[in-house]
């Protein structure tokens, strides 16, 4: 009887310590728009990340080279289904971010990084699969609307500012576009750039 109350006891002690670890932190700063903007620039992207489809961890250096203008977005849940085809429409140079940070961990492990590789097979844009939030924190973003997008530009001097954001068709990942939404969301999209 000891013997099983140990085991029963060190599973929740087990328990409670894999749920402390990996749960999100939620420490949000408030802070102004023209803080921010006079704060952001190329040092503040985390020197490593993991890309879709690629190995696990990726150097900045391969997505991120000095004297490189690039656009950076950042995209929530519903957007992830409007700006898998973007390659389609553009040949600007532009990284996306998954913003997947609040996915509760056993739920990414799971299913969210197999879809993501899935919907983007096909893409021609690199995705960051940004899961521990880390590029959205150092790019101070604190919303995660389910359908909201954010494009930043990463300047040749290696300045970021952000220069725009906007919403999607709310429940477009679980409920899809009709061909005719998707090709206008994209345009609408283009236009932002």
């Amino acid at each position: 009887m000891k013997n099983v109350l140990k085991i029963v006891f060190l599973g929740i002690i087990g328990f409670g310590l894999l749920t402390y670890l990996t749960a999100p932190k939620n420490a949000e700063k408030s802070i102004n728009k023209n803080e921010v903007n006079s704060e952001l620039s190329i040092n503040s992207i985390p020197r490593y990340f993991e890309l879709v489809g690629n190995s696990p961890y990726t150097k900045f250096e391969t997505l991120f080279p000095k004297g490189v203008e690039k656009y950076i977005v950042v995209l929530n849940h519903d957007t992830l289904a409007v700006f898998k085809d973007l390659y389609k429409k553009t040949e600007k140079n532009i990284v996306l971010v998954a913003n997947i940070s609040n996915t509760p961990w056993l739920i990414k492990q799971l299913a969210v990084n197999g879809e993501l590789e899935k919907m983007y097979k096909d893409s021609k844009i690199p995705l960051i699969n940004d899961s521990n939030g880390s590029f959205v924190k150092s790019l101070f973003i604190n919303n995660n609307k389910q359908n909201q997008y954010f494009i930043y530009k990463l300047n040749i001097d290696g300045t970021i500012i952000k220069i725009n954001e906007g919403f999607v068709k709310e429940g477009a990942l679980e409920k899809g576009l009709t061909p005719t939404e998707l090709e206008n969301s994209l345009n609408e999209i283009i236009k932002l750039f």
